[in-house]
Order: structure tokens, then sequence, then C-alpha cells
């Protein structure tokens, strides 16, 4: 490295000058370690509708692709058998394989609660029904 003010050659992590005694205003980058780590080469869709690839080739969905994924789930029977095929099949990406996964806990869910609230009405409405008098 030179030095800004006088030019002469100073060491490389010099702050000051040896020779003229100037503030080096340029402070070289500390040395690094070389790594045998490649950095990932963004891969550009080739058409609007395909999928992007970022870091390590994971597919992303892309808002038109989940607009179309919940009209297929909203249609009874095939969207729940789409719902299987996408969540469990080998050649789903993985944002849409988690996607479906979780589409189906939910469904799950929401089934087990609307059983439970069912038995908790049908018990109430067989309580009330039975402390009736009838005339």
């Amino acid at each position: 490295m030179f030095c800004e003010n006088c030019g002469k050659q100073i060491p490389d992590d010099a702050v000051f000058c040896t020779h003229c005694g100037a503030k080096q205003l340029k402070i070289p980058p500390p040395i690094q370690t070389v790594r045998s780590v490649q950095s990932p080469q963004p891969v550009r869709p080739s058409s609007p509708q395909s999928t992007a690839r970022v870091n390590g080739g994971a597919d992303l969905i892309t808002m038109g692709q989940y607009l179309i994924m919940f009209l297929i789930t909203a249609i009874p029977i095939a969207g729940i058998v789409m719902l299987f095929i996408w969540g469990f099949g080998s050649e789903t990406g993985p944002n849409k394989k988690n996607f479906a996964r979780a589409y189906l806990v939910m469904m799950a869910i929401a089934i087990g609660v609307g059983i439970v609230i069912s038995i908790v009405m049908g018990a109430i409405m067989a309580s009330l029904m039975s402390s009736m008098y009838y005339y």
C-alpha cells in the first residue's frame, strides 16, 4: 500500500504513514481466510408463471399459484384429494408441501372442534328436553 499524502510505500496494515505521519483514510480490509463456500447463483425464472428458486434451490410459490391452490381446495372432494397429493407427493416443492400439510392440520382441528361443539350442544339440548314437563 502507498501513502495517500507522500506516495511512499507503507505496510498494508498501517493507519499512519511511517515517512510523513499522515493518517491513511483507506484502511484495507482485514485478511480473511479463504473458505470453499460457494455463493448460490440466482436463477431467473423462464416465464412469469414458473416458480422462482432461491437459497439452495427451494421453489417459491407465486401469488397466482397460491390463489389457484385456494380455489382448488374450495372444491369439496377434489380439494382434499389435492391437499393429500401436494402434502405427501414426492414431486412437490417444499413450500407447496408445507402449505398443504398445514392446511390439512387446520382442517383436522376445525373438524375436531366442530365435533366437540356438536356433542356439547347435543348434551345441553338433551338436558333441556329431559327437564321439561309435558302436560
